[in-house]
């Protein structure tokens, strides 16, 4: 079941400008910047109060879902996403209610977690990620 919000995913055109703004605004500097090369996707986590959220950049105009949506949406929000203790036992359970899910196994995220998304229809059209994760996100910087 869900433990809580994990994050909140936010897409932008250029993560260092984003990451500016966050630091001028709110004073608050990123836990972790990394690259996942695979979903052609640079991103940070911030946390701002007791909510942390997830600044995603495309490695390359256009490339990749996070591209896709920008050139299709602009910069703004782009997933809830909630923690649960078993992703498996989770994705089990939605394929048996037969819910469209974008992630039918768990792949990869940010910060070694293990992720999964349903398709945005599902649930009143937010796109909705799922996050395993063995510990919270320290910061590296």
């Amino acid at each position: 079941m869900i433990k809580k919000i994990d994050h909140i995913g936010i897409a932008v055109r250029n993560l260092d400008a984003a990451l500016d703004v966050y630091e001028r605004l709110y004073g608050v500097v990123p836990l972790k910047i990394e690259t996942l090369p695979d979903i052609h996707c640079r991103m940070a986590f911030i946390q701002v109060g007791e909510v942390l959220v997830e600044l995603l950049e495309p490695t390359e105009p256009g490339a990749g879902r996070i591209g896709k949506f920008l050139d299709e949406k602009g910069e703004g929000f782009h997933h809830m996403a909630y923690r649960v203790e078993n992703l498996d036992a989770m994705l089990e359970r939605l394929i048996a209610m037969d819910v469209s899910l974008r992630d039918r196994v768990p792949r990869s995220g940010g910060d070694n977690s293990r992720i999964a998304f349903i398709e945005p229809g599902v649930t009143h059209n937010v796109l909705t990620e799922l996050v395993e994760r063995e510990k919270e996100i320290e910061g590296d910087r």
